[in-house]
């Protein structure tokens, strides 16, 4: 078994210059999206202030080097029109330790999105088949952590977006890989209109299973009513109770919400404007 990269070796490699046009970005990075207006902020600094944290490469002067760590870092330089930069060659390192290196300095950091750390930690398994409990051995977190954000990957595209932009937590997260992907849009959607609280999401999820669960075990509810119901507070995100007396030819039709924000996020799907 393979040891992990340590922080520690890698302040004791030297540190030398490389031209920018000798490094080439690796196959084992974590993050997928740079962020343009970030970059050029990067860049205006590195432009003042050079770069100031080494990047890590592999490889030799004569081949060229490959970028395990600082991809960031060394576009920037390029924006920057700054012609080297500072690095750490660590030759020393096999294909899985050069994968796991990188991820753990960009999660050291804390400079990942969820989504990208999700993909990254997913890398790390399929590549190298590892499992859980491996990958948190090796960048030095809980099985707990490493299995929360795989997690991330279950959801919907359009819920991963809102990750992305930072508008949904881990947290959110992992209370919405437990539900279908259609109401993971919904709630996904109610909980950033609302504002809403993982504890206010838990709660949501909560009472809307079980409204669904209830009406689908009545024995004395029409199945197509049942079945109506619950597509109905699937599409919602909310819970939705359908009331129909035959004999009578009359009925009721109830959406829940807890309160008037959640409420402005109902009308918006049931795409009514109230200010109208």
């Amino acid at each position: 078994m393979s040891s992990p990269p340590s922080s520690s070796h890698e302040q004791h490699e030297p540190i030398i210059h490389i031209p920018l046009d000798l490094i080439t970005p690796g196959a084992f990075q974590a993050r997928q999206r740079f962020d343009p207006a970030s970059l050029e902020e990067l860049a205006a600094s590195i432009a003042e202030s050079g770069v100031i944290q080494p990047v890590i490469v592999r490889g030799q002067a004569q081949t060229g080097y490959t970028l395990l760590a600082g991809e960031r870092r060394w576009r920037a330089a390029a924006r920057a029109q700054i012609h080297t930069v500072p690095a750490i060659v660590r030759n020393d390192l096999d294909e899985q330790q050069a994968a796991v290196l990188g991820l753990i300095e960009n999660l050291q950091r804390e400079s990942l999105g969820v989504v990208d750390t999700a993909h990254g930690l997913h890398s790390l398994s399929e590549s190298h088949h590892l499992t859980h409990d491996a990958i948190a051995e090796r960048i030095g977190k809980s099985r707990v952590y490493v299995t929360n954000y795989l997690r991330v990957l279950k959801l919907e595209k359009s819920v991963q977006s809102l990750l992305d932009q930072g508008r949904l937590s881990l947290g959110h997260a992992k209370v919405l890989a437990g539900v279908s992907p259609a109401m993971q849009e919904r709630l996904a959607h109610r909980a950033v209109v609302a504002g809403m609280s993982v504890r206010a999401l838990e709660r949501a999820v909560r009472h809307l299973l079980q409204t669904t669960t209830s009406s689908r075990r009545d024995p004395a509810r029409d199945p197509a009513l049942a079945d109506l119901e619950q597509r109905l507070s699937t599409h919602l995100g909310n819970a939705v109770h359908i009331h129909y007396a035959p004999d009578r030819r009359r009925g009721q039709l109830r959406i829940d919400f807890h309160d008037l924000d959640e409420f402005d996020g109902l009308l918006a799907r049931l795409d009514f404007d109230s200010d109208a």
